[in-house]
């Protein structure tokens, strides 16, 4: 897998975003992976995390001791990812340390998809809702926002949860825009989001 970030991209038309919109998610995951919930008890749960470097840059990957609860990209901001980790895990003291949880999910950034992948993690239950039907997303596919949220009247609502997503390309938040083909914001930056979908998209080349 190639570095994404050696590139420069110009703007995607809107035209290409459309050709690979669905309307209706698949039954089953993209890859082999699922979401476990987060128990109250969870919160007791020690975190662990460490950093690796992979063909999307440097990822902060974390986890407890039933999966990985975060895995955050680093870009023009190494500052973004240690802040938002802490905003939602400081209160667990994380101790940096490599696990096997981690290496299955570095190994899925490096392409090799075969063991299963579990995510714990934390959320409202709305949020959680919204992260479960990310994971159906196909590769080289894009969903709108009011598909994501089941309506146009809630599509604000799923947007908002949707940017909430701690898990960077695998529970695949950047493959929702909008109805028209155009997106804008995204937690780890628009032009992140703007490369993953020109590499992923089948009918655009970088």
């Amino acid at each position: 897998m190639k570095h994404l970030y050696k590139n420069i991209i110009a703007e995607i038309p809107g035209s290409v975003i459309l050709e690979n919109m669905i309307g209706e998610l698949p039954a089953t995951p993209w890859v082999n992976i699922d979401i476990l919930d987060w128990l109250p008890d969870d919160n007791n749960l020690q975190v662990q995390y460490a950093r690796y470097d992979t063909p999307f840059g440097e990822a902060w990957i974390a986890n407890t001791t039933k999966g990985i609860c975060y895995l955050g990209i680093v870009d023009n901001d190494p500052d973004f990812v240690w802040r938002d980790f802490n905003k939602r895990f400081g209160y667990a003291n994380p101790v940096e340390e490599k696990t096997p949880f981690q290496e299955i999910a570095l190994n899925y950034l490096n392409g090799k998809i075969d063991k299963l992948l579990l995510f714990h993690l934390k959320g409202t239950p709305y949020q959680i809702e919204i992260w479960r039907k990310l994971i159906h997303i196909p590769f080289g596919k894009v969903i709108s926002y009011a598909t994501l949220a089941g309506s146009s009247n809630y599509a604000r609502a799923a947007g908002t949860a949707n940017g909430r997503n701690p898990v960077f390309w695998i529970v695949p938040c950047h493959r929702v825009v909008c109805s028209d083909g155009k997106f804008d914001r995204y937690a780890w930056g628009k032009n992140i989001k703007k490369r993953l979908l020109a590499w992923e998209l089948p009918n655009y080349k970088l």
